[in-house]
């Protein structure tokens, strides 16, 4: 059923899905793939090559088994990363309303400084792109549709990989924007994990707790500044809308459900409406998942979610992760907002942390701290009670109960470079001295070896604070060590001539 169409709101590529493929077309960082393509296994195994070798994000327009009114193309990759000389972070950065050469730091201080910023809430339209075409109750057939079979040894075919769930607490005053996987179940039914400790989990309880199914939209293709904020563990309650329209400086459009009080945003490419069951489970799994690994033949029971209706522009792209070993969105989408939050909660304790990162080659395990000298010092404290100030600070935060292990690192150490880091901590963290462990806090379950190894004696399973710094950083005494290195070793005026006669000397 066609419907009139909506304008695009925002001016950017971060408020339009639309705008940001064509503005990654324009940079050379697009590549349209319009051969058939196998959406079991062959499809995927683009993706995860595109991945590895940080090339172009493919989109894929002619995929087997598409039907005549447009479901569905695919866009792999959306938010990996780019071998483009000087804009690694291109996709990043775009969905974020930064140009397309913005640095990590710069990254971090965008989310951080929004926080800051007046809240802008969205803004409802009578209807939009999302609206123009319509499928409700049995005119639904999921297993019909061309959904990709990602990796050889995954349970089913995963078409949530990358979109956004929309759900809402029973009295309307807490809206979650959220990203949590979903595999195909039957002709109108998806199955995924819940996880009663995330938000999407603790307001399915609320619903629960009435004795009634939690209504949901799953939307595909929403503005890239929503995506990157449905993976930030923002305090619970927060409406991500709100954060968004701050973070752009405009307010996300969103449009009414067919089903339900839900607002969506009105640009989707593609919207699932429904209701996740309060009692009714089905087998779901296994995936390769942000971690690097799967665990073949092990499934577990997860919720259903009934698909009632589905709403979707022409022609519509859907977003696809391809979960597995870095750098994929997990990690540059989850660790680059973790990171963000990490740091304000850091600055909000008035802890001296001025930079934040998690080495994507970590798969969102590892966080980086870099301190500010100055202010380190100005404490007038040790090793021992700020690595636990540290600690306690963070584990115990919403961001930091996916987090097992913190890196505490000086200034002359780049907490973006896994060089940097490797370098730090061989040769300053002393082990059973620089390190300082924590058991009061929730591990997150899906950290493969709190799952599958060794379980500890009383079961308490400890997470990690390493100090890569020297004792003599935390006080006022001279520095007795420079870095054996071509930034530290060498006047500027020395680097300056080797860099600017770099290719006369023959090299690329």
């Amino acid at each position: 059923m066609a419907h009139q169409r909506g304008g695009e709101n925002g001016d950017g590529p971060a408020m339009s899905f639309r705008r940001f493929i064509q503005e990654l077309k324009d940079e050379q960082d697009l590549l349209e793939v319009n051969s058939e393509v196998d959406p079991y296994l062959e499809l995927a195994a683009i993706i995860r090559r595109v991945y590895e070798e940080e090339e172009k994000a493919p989109l894929f327009n002619n995929i087997q088994g598409r039907n005549d009114n447009g479901l569905f193309r695919i866009l792999g990759a959306p938010v990996g990363v780019s071998k483009i000389p000087g804009k690694r972070y291109i996709r990043i950065a775009k969905s974020l309303g930064l140009p397309s050469d913005a640095t990590a730091a710069d990254i971090i201080e965008k989310l951080n400084h929004a926080k800051t910023l007046p809240a802008i809430p969205s803004k409802e339209v009578p209807s939009g792109p999302v609206k123009e075409f319509k499928l409700v109750g049995d005119e639904i057939d999921l297993t019909a549709l061309p959904m990709p079979f990602l990796h050889q040894h995954d349970g089913g075919k995963f078409i949530q990989t990358f979109g956004m769930y929309i759900v809402r607490s029973p009295d309307g005053s807490w809206v979650n924007w959220s990203i949590t996987r979903a595999m195909l179940h039957g002709k109108r039914t998806l199955v995924g994990p819940v996880i009663p400790s995330q938000d999407i989990g603790v307001i399915r309880e609320m619903w629960r707790q009435q004795g009634k199914d939690m209504p949901f939209a799953l939307c595909f293709g929403v503005p890239p500044a929503a995506i990157m904020v449905s993976g930030m563990p923002l305090p619970k309650g927060v409406n991500e809308s709100d954060y968004i329209g701050a973070l752009t400086g405009s307010a996300v459009q969103v449009t009414r459900s067919e089903t339900s009080d839900i607002l969506v945003p009105a640009n989707a490419e593609l919207v699932f409406e429904g209701v996740v069951s309060s009692t009714e489970t089905a087998p779901e799994g296994p995936m390769a998942e942000y971690h690097g690994l799967i665990f073949p033949g092990e499934s577990h029971e997860k919720p259903l979610f009934r698909v009632d209706a589905i709403t979707y522009r022409k022609d519509p792209i859907v977003p696809v992760c391809v979960a597995g070993r870095a750098v994929e969105e997990n990690h540059t989408v989850w660790g680059v907002t973790q990171a963000a939050e990490v740091l304000s909660v850091c600055q909000a304790a008035g802890l001296p942390i001025k930079m934040v990162w998690n080495p994507f080659e970590s798969h969102c395990l590892w966080f980086v701290l870099q301190v500010d000298g100055p202010k380190l010092r100005a404490l007038n404290t040790d090793m021992s009670t700020f690595g636990n100030k540290v600690g306690h600070a963070v584990f115990a935060s919403k961001p930091g109960s996916y987090i097992p292990k913190l890196y505490l690192v000086g200034e002359d150490v780049d907490p973006t470079s896994i060089q940097d880091l490797i370098w730090a901590e061989a040769t300053r963290c002393q082990p059973g001295v620089n390190e300082f462990y924590f058991d009061q806090y929730p591990v997150f379950p899906l950290i493969p070896y709190f799952t599958h190894g060794v379980k500890p004696e009383g079961g308490k399973y400890k997470k990690v604070l390493r100090c890569c710094m020297f004792p003599s950083e935390f006080t006022n005494a001279p520095r007795t060590w420079e870095q054996g290195s071509f930034r530290a070793s060498y006047p500027q005026e020395v680097q300056d001539k080797v860099n600017a006669q770099w290719k006369s000397y023959g090299f690329e």
